[in-house]
């Protein structure tokens, strides 16, 4: 009996032993996205013929969960670099510009924008849910060149 036990004892520590190296011990819980936000270029040039500061923006998931987008954000910073201004972007300005509010795992969203005015630099927040319903927010700043 005694002998019998000490079997079973030695199983179970194998087994944990097991566990804990092929890394099963943990509990995790689901993914969750990741946003990158592109700037094409960055910083961005002034094209004196059109007057403005033409850029792509590309947003793309790189963790494998898609993201249905809930807003976009630009703040403009003027030379003093105080917010003068901030534009949102909720779900049907989204598609307007993206031609869509969802983004599938691993893929990408992009739109050519333009801007005028006098920013020196502005932030882009993206905000939305992905597909485990988890809140996902990512950020980039747009540097304008001098005209």
């Amino acid at each position: 009996m005694k002998r019998e036990k000490k079997v079973w004892i030695s199983l179970i520590l194998v087994f944990i032993l097991m566990m804990v190296l092929s890394g099963c011990s943990g509990v995790t819980g689901p993914k969750t996205a990741k946003i990158n936000i592109t700037i094409n270029p960055n910083p961005v040039p002034y094209d004196s013929e059109a007057e403005n500061w033409p850029l792509d923006i590309i947003l793309d998931e790189s963790n494998g969960v898609g993201v249905t987008l809930t807003s976009v954000r630009f703040d403009s910073y003027d030379q003093a670099e105080e917010l003068y201004y901030t534009q949102f972007l909720y779900e049907e300005d989204i598609i307007d510009w993206f031609e869509s509010n969802y983004i599938p795992a691993f893929s990408i969203l992009q739109n050519d924008i333009v801007y005028g005015g006098t920013a020196k630099y502005t932030i882009v927040t993206v905000e939305g849910i992905d597909d485990n319903e988890n809140p996902i927010e990512a950020t980039a700043r747009v540097d304008l060149l001098p005209q």
